[in-house]
């Protein structure tokens, strides 16, 4: 990896040849290929040289904000307490971000005939009840529906909600919020037709093993963040040898930028891992992200994976990025590396540590 540092056009307005994307264009800035949002790590340097400020901060609105706080992703932060640069994301079980909708959890606890919407508490494993009400359908049986924040004093937007789940005949039997939540979600539950008449349950529970199913929703824009990252991670590998210019990556880059192309040309998700020890059942003892670039004469393979951890190895990105624009034969070449998160609550100074993945012994050999 370069050890580059940001040269004079960092601070000087974007010339020809400067900036990788089709702007509209402005002076330089230190990208970082892997988000900040994701932890910061020892060792680790941006992408210099090849992205300008209105570039990147297009592509971080296109794509970033949905990848880092709803998903997949948006679950994991919110467990670990990951900051990013605007302090603690908010909740993705009660706020969607870029066009996805909020996170659903549900399960069953002791006591209960039917299932419960469920949040992570920030920064732990732990869960408890999501403020919610739950309707009764003479059909469908008990369905629960969250109580988001734009419904408080608006029981017309609860309505409208519970209608698109096919809820209109519906009656209110259940609800669950905090203690000084109770009186407003009273109101709500009286407004739609319920019966406050105590006993209510709030969202506090005694500790308890229950069985969950999280549903999540990515979009085009999540998996166009993937590739961003793994293509700029490509160019911080080779920076001496691919400026990102090259005509090979014109496709890959309408992509990131627009969304132009089918997203199954570029990005998938491997049904197998692609390092050898996790394929012989190891596990990682910390959580982390894994990059990793395979280049070959034929062309060039990037693979991405967030948030590994003892209890969760989520299957690999695989990017097809393009040809090798330098169309010499050439041996395979991998570069990878792993971000280790130490302390995910950090509140100064790095999270964690980067480390290259193919030490001497070569242990964490892609394949």
């Amino acid at each position: 990896m370069s050890d580059r540092a940001p040269n004079k056009a960092m601070n000087e307005p974007q010339d020809e040849g400067g900036c990788i994307y089709p702007g509209p264009h402005g002076v330089m800035s230190a990208e970082h290929y892997l988000p900040a949002a994701l932890g910061k790590f020892e060792h680790y340097q941006p992408l210099y040289d090849r992205v300008c400020r209105p570039c990147n901060t297009h592509i971080g609105n296109e794509v970033e904000t949905q990848f880092l706080r709803a998903g997949p992703i948006g679950f994991f932060r919110y467990m670990l307490g990951i900051e990013g640069r605007d302090g603690l994301p908010p909740s993705p079980f009660y706020r969607g971000a870029g066009g996805a909708p909020p996170l659903v959890m549900l399960g069953r606890a002791p006591g209960f005939l039917y299932d419960l919407l469920w949040e992570v508490e920030q920064g732990t494993e732990n869960v408890f009840p999501l403020r919610q009400i739950v309707f009764e359908h003479p059909l469908a049986g008990a369905h629960p529906v969250p109580v988001l924040d734009s419904m408080r004093g608006r029981p017309a937007t609860l309505i409208e909600h519970a209608r698109k789940r096919g809820l209109e005949s519906a009656r209110p039997i259940h609800a669950f919020a905090s203690a000084e939540e109770i009186p407003w979600v009273s109101e709500l539950f009286r407004a739609v037709g319920g019966e406050a008449r105590g006993g209510w349950s709030t969202t506090t529970f005694q500790p308890q093993r229950i069985p969950l199913v999280v549903t999540v929703t990515v979009t085009n824009a999540y998996l166009r963040a993937v590739a961003k990252i793994t293509f700029h991670y490509l160019l911080k590998m080779f920076p001496d040898e691919l400026t990102g210019h090259e005509r090979e990556f014109d496709l890959i880059k309408a992509f990131i930028w627009s969304g132009e192309g089918n997203v199954n040309r570029f990005v998938g998700q491997r049904d197998d891992q692609f390092l050898v020890n996790f394929r012989r059942g190891y596990r990682p003892t910390h959580w982390m992200h894994i990059l990793a670039v395979e280049r070959t004469y034929t062309g060039i393979v990037t693979y991405a994976q967030f948030f590994l951890g003892p209890r969760s190895m989520p299957p690999p990105y695989e990017v097809q990025v393009g040809i090798d624009p330098a169309r010499i034969a050439r041996a395979r070449e991998w570069r990878a590396h792993q971000f280790v998160i130490i302390d995910s609550t950090a509140p100064q100074g790095p999270v964690g540590v980067m480390e290259d993945l193919q030490p001497v012994n070569r242990i964490w050999v892609p394949i």
